[in-house]
């Protein structure tokens, strides 16, 4: 029998994240460590494909750069959130510039954590367990 690549180490299914954000490096770093969490990981350049994936298989958790050329992660979280009321996917927000209001902005509009982008991903796999219960 096969090995079911669904499963992560535990054995227990694979979590379902879905990952937007247009710079290509933090893209491909976020979606490597987080796969190597034992996370399915989608990863998405552009607004349109993540709402596309959005709709054809809810996630279990959506992560969102705040600063995109296309739409905002405010506007991410708040489109997916209004989307699948009364039982929306937790949302993380991320930022590489830190500005005061971002993470209060970003509560007002249901996002459930807000993680500081760095090269150390140790802050984004703390919010990513703590949401997931990992």
């Amino acid at each position: 029998m096969l090995p079911d690549n669904s499963k992560d180490r535990k054995g227990l299914k694979a979590k379902k994240i879905l990952v937007i954000d247009d710079d290509p490096f933090a893209l491909q770093m976020i979606v490597t460590t987080l796969k190597a969490e034992g996370c399915e990981v989608l990863a998405f350049s552009e607004f349109e494909g993540l709402l596309q994936e959005v709709r054809r298989s809810l996630p279990d958790l959506v992560i969102a750069d705040v600063n995109m050329p296309e739409v905002s992660g405010f506007e991410v979280c708040r489109k997916i959130k209004e989307m699948f009321q009364p039982l929306p996917p937790p949302v993380i927000m991320m930022s590489g510039t830190l500005v005061e209001l971002e993470p209060i902005m970003a509560r007002k509009i249901g996002v459930d954590d807000f993680a500081v982008k760095t090269l150390d991903m140790a802050i984004l796999i703390r919010s990513v367990r703590k949401i997931l219960s990992l």
